[in-house]
């Protein structure tokens, strides 16, 4: 046999080859960006979930220490233990003590350690 009678079957060969392996790797190389892709959706959204947490805190925690009623102590709290989520664990000791103050209407001490918190939170919302 010579190489100009298994032409044909070689080409044939190879395009069969093709229409099996091209789709396979269009395939892979699809699933990956998709993974890719929720990968990255599913970090922005812990990420806004965080910014949220922030916002709630610098909020309701700073409208009971300027001004605490029945109404906004117990959002304030929630606040703070949702800080316990997100926050760096540096942070946890000033979010006990700030909780504490609160709870003992100690607000001048208590916006002594929201002020450092507010900071803290601000470099770390720079930094991402």
């Amino acid at each position: 046999m010579k190489l100009e009678d298994l032409a044909p079957w070689i080409a044939i060969a190879f395009t069969l080859a093709l229409s099996i392996l091209v789709p396979l790797f269009t395939q892979i190389a699809n699933n990956r960006h998709q993974r890719k892709m929720q990968r990255e959706k599913l970090q922005y959204e812990e990420k806004q979930k965080k910014v949220l947490a922030y916002e709630e805190f610098l909020l309701y925690v700073g409208a009971s220490i300027a001004h605490a009623t029945k109404e906004n102590l117990p959002l304030a709290g929630s606040s703070i233990e949702k800080m316990y989520i997100y926050s760096p664990s540096e942070w946890w000791d000033d979010l006990d003590s700030l909780s504490e103050c609160i709870r003992h209407a100690e607000f001048g001490k208590a916006a002594e350690i929201m002020k450092k918190l507010s900071r803290l939170i601000s470099k770390e919302l720079s930094k991402s």
